[in-house]
């Protein structure tokens, strides 16, 4: 229920400064020239987690601030570099990014990522788990296609790096993998 009221008040947050920002921009004299877009990522849901972002486009560029909770969706599986199927790995509350996209025309990005996550690693055998935060830079090539009167839909693929840590769990030693590559399918909204 507090996950659930913790969503709602960031949605809210969210909606207040992009209709914020959609106002502001309107009253500058040029109105097009800012865009607040809202999204998720929602395969999220259907694990029973959650992913919002709130991003400000202008001209080519777009800023995204996102947070995440992937819940029982498996990560350990995107590994490129090293995978540990005795594992399972989910970002869990307190993993953030910004991202800083660049449209090469209407449709078609490219972006860079960094982010914290606070990943929950569990041993699947004994469902033993502990917290494992690591600072992720990432670079991406997406879609996005507007299709009804601001609602947008986005695919994106993303290749991430980071530091290899390890960390123990009931004497079992977990490496996190030092690349990922990360698949996205985002809904949105884009005020303007």
């Amino acid at each position: 229920m507090k996950r659930i009221s913790n969503i709602l008040a960031l949605a809210i947050l969210m909606l207040a400064i992009a209709t914020s920002a959609q106002a502001e921009g309107a009253a500058s004299g040029n109105p097009g020239s800012i865009a607040v877009e809202i999204e998720n990522q929602t395969p999220c849901f259907l694990f029973g987690g959650y992913q919002l972002s709130v991003g400000v486009r202008y001209g080519r560029f777009r800023i995204r601030a996102s947070t995440q909770d992937s819940g029982t969706a498996d990560f350990e599986d995107n590994g490129i570099d090293d995978r540990d199927e005795r594992f399972s790995r989910a970002y869990d509350d307190g993993s953030f990014s910004v991202t800083v996209d660049y449209f090469l025309n209407d449709y078609f990005f490219g972006y860079a990522c960094l982010a914290s996550n606070r990943w929950l690693v569990e041993d699947k055998d004994n469902s033993a788990g502990d917290h494992l935060r690591t600072l992720d830079a990432g670079l991406g090539l997406g879609l996005q296609y507007v299709f009804y009167k601001g609602l947008f839909i986005q695919l994106t693929g993303q290749v991430n790096f980071r530091e290899r840590q390890s960390l123990i769990i009931q004497s079992s030693r977990y490496t996190v993998p030092g690349i990922d590559y990360s698949p996205g399918l985002r809904l949105g909204y884009q005020f303007r």
